[in-house]
């Protein structure tokens, strides 16, 4: 079937007088042979740049994606290549949503089963992750969870290690149960809390800097509050 779609699509841009590199493939791995480029675009959300688009990119190119995660809440950057092969850029601040690519999309989770855990206050209002920027951060404090909510719940759910977070309402504030090895909601408040105090900015107040070693997003600045990526 891709196959197919790829050649009707190269048939109709032909016949439009446009004559572009056709290939069919994993777009995670870029395209060796055509390299270097001057700029990569990606028209699928990623959880972190793939090598590849660094070893593709020449110096001064450019890499522009949606950096996403299992929160889908994504958010659109430009990224510059260095001399050394790094790279560096701000978001934009578009609240853009495109698929994850297929190898980073969330693995499959069976029935959900709430454990009570440990139990706190939370810090303010949980629904917050509910917003776009909430779930923005939250994927960057807790980037191997994903966000269920209900009406009077939001629940964080790891797979991997089976840790889970979820909140109630209780009197006038909210409850906390947080169970297993990660604590989630922890993770996730410290996020929201470094966004609050640098005064509740948009997503064009982030940035990104990759490196062969890790790939960070920073607020406001490199050496500003950082959340590492999965690699």
């Amino acid at each position: 079937m891709t196959q197919a779609l790829a050649a009707l699509a190269e048939k109709r841009i032909h016949a439009a007088g446009f004559t572009p590199t056709l290939v069919t493939g994993d777009g995670l791995l870029g395209h060796k042979d055509g390299a270097d480029y001057d700029a990569l675009v990606a028209t699928c959300s990623v959880r972190s740049i793939p090598r590849s688009w660094l070893y593709q990119v020449r110096e001064g190119g450019s890499i522009t994606t949606a950096l996403g995660g299992w929160m889908m809440a994504s958010g659109l950057i430009l990224l510059t290549v260095d001399v050394d092969g790094t790279a560096t850029g701000k978001f934009t601040g578009d609240t853009i949503g495109y698929m994850l690519a297929r190898p980073h999309e969330r693995p499959p989770r069976g029935p959900l089963f709430q454990h009570p855990g440990s139990t706190r206050p939370t810090q303010g209002n949980p629904d917050i992750v509910k917003s776009w920027i909430g779930r923005f951060l939250a994927q960057l404090g807790a980037p191997t969870a994903e966000l269920l909510t209900t009406e009077h719940s939001v629940i964080l759910v790891d797979v991997a290690t089976g840790s889970q977070a979820w909140t109630e309402p209780v009197g006038g504030g909210w409850t906390v149960h947080q169970h297993g090895p990660l604590r989630l909601w922890d993770q996730v408040e410290d996020a929201t809390t470094a966004w609050k105090e640098a005064g509740e900015p948009d997503q064009s107040a982030f940035g990104m800097t990759v490196t062969d070693d890790a790939q960070t997003v920073w607020l406001g600045e490199p050496s500003g509050p950082s959340w590492q990526l999965p690699a």
